[in-house]
C-alpha cells in the first residue's frame, strides 16, 4: 500500500504527528487523514496475527451478531476492520474480520500504566496515570516511561504486564523505531492478543486504578466502545505506510459478567475509521445480550 504523503505534511505540521502511542500530539481533535485504502475481508476461520490462525473456539459468536458485524465490514470493504471478544476472566478469543498484526499506538499506554502501579510509583505518578489514560496525554506517558528507568528497564516492565495479562508475545521497543514517535507506541500488538489481555485486565493485582481511569476517557474521545453505556475504554489512533489506523481496548458490562473487546480499524483517515468504529458498536450494544461474559 502506498504511503499517505499527505498525512507524512501534516505530520510535519504537527511536529511528530498524534499517533495514539505516546506521540507528539495526540488529542481528541486529531484529524490527520489518509487518502489510500486497503481492503478488508473474508469472513472464514478466526483470524489472529498476518500469517497466524488461531484455534477455532468450540462456542463461537451467535450467527445473527458474526452476521451483523460482517455487514458493517461489507460496507467498508475498501477499509481493514476487525473485532476480537473475549470474555473476562479469559477464553479463547473470537474474531470478526482480517486482523493483520498493526502498531498499538496509545492502546499501549494501559499495560504502561499498569506497570507503574506495579512498580509501587502510582502514588507519585498519579497525575500522569490520569492523564495519559483519559485525555491519552502523550508526555504525561513519557514521564510514566522515565519513571519506570526507560529504555530496556521500562520495557521489560510493560512487557511483564502483558505477561500478566495472557499475552505471551508481544514485545515492547525498548529505544525509538521510527524517528518522531515513542519507542512503546510503535508496538505491535495483534488484536487477539489485546483481547486476551483486556479480558484479564481487571482480574490483576493493581489494574483499579488503570481500569477505573478507563471510565473517565474524555468525550472527543469516547468513540466506539466509548458509545456503550458503562464501557471502560482506551484508543490508540495514527498515520502508518499502509495506511492510517485507528484501535480501541475495552471492557463491556453485560448482565452476568463483563467482556473484552478489541477493534481496528485500518485505511482511511481518523473520522471515517472511527466512523467505522462507532457502527460496530452499534452493533455489540444491539446484541450486548449474546456476547459472552465472565468475571475475575
Amino acid at each position: 500500500m502506498r504511503v499517505r504523503t499527505g498525512i507524512v505534511a501534516l505530520c510535519v505540521l504537527l511536529a511528530g504527528c498524534s499517533g495514539g502511542g505516546g506521540q507528539s500530539g495526540e488529542s481528541a481533535t486529531d484529524t490527520a487523514t489518509s487518502t489510500g485504502h486497503s481492503r478488508g475481508a473474508s469472513p472464514a476461520p478466526t483470524t489472529g496475527a498476518e500469517g497466524d490462525r488461531f484455534p477455532s473456539t468450540t462456542d463461537p459468536l451467535p450467527s445473527d451478531l458474526t452476521r451483523d458485524l460482517r455487514r458493517v465490514l461489507d460496507r467498508h470493504e475498501e477499509l481493514e476492520a476487525s473485532v476480537s471478544v473475549v470474555p473476562v476472566g479469559g477464553d479463547e478469543p473470537r474474531t470478526v474480520g482480517e486482523a493483520p498484526t498493526l502498531v498499538a499506538w496509545s492502546t499501549i499506554k494501559v499495560p504502561l500504566a499498569l506497570a507503574i502501579e506495579r512498580a509501587g510509583l502510582g502514588e507519585k505518578a498519579a497525575a500522569d496515570v490520569e492523564a495519559a489514560i483519559t485525555a491519552s496525554d502523550n508526555e504525561a506517558a513519557a514521564d510514566l516511561w522515565e519513571r519506570l528507568g526507560s529504555g530496556r528497564k521500562a520495557s521489560d516492565a510493560t512487557e511483564a504486564q502483558l505477561r500478566r495479562g495472557g499475552d505471551t508475545r508481544t514485545e515492547v521497543p525498548p529505544e525509538v523505531t521510527a524517528p518522531g514517535f515513542s519507542p512503546f507506541g510503535q508496538s505491535r500488538w495483534r488484536l487477539a492478543d489485546q483481547a486476551t489481555f483486556t479480558a484479564s485486565l481487571p482480574c490483576l493485582a493493581g489494574s483499579t486504578t488503570v481500569t477505573s481511569a478507563m471510565s473517565r476517557v474524555l468525550p472527543g474521545q469516547s468513540w466506539g466502545l466509548g458509545t456503550i453505556e458503562g464501557a471502560r475504554f482506551k484508543g490508540g489512533w495514527g498515520p502508518t505506510p499502509e495506511g492510517y489506523v485507528v484501535r480501541q481496548l475495552g471492557i463491556v458490562p453485560g448482565t452476568k459478567g463483563d467482556t473484552a473487546i478489541a477493534l481496528q480499524v485500518r485505511g482511511g483517515d481518523h473520522a471515517a475509521d472511527t466512523a467505522v468504529a462507532d457502527e460496530l458498536a452499534v452493533v455489540l450494544r444491539e446484541h450486548s445480550g449474546q456476547l459472552p461474559t465472565g468475571s475475575c
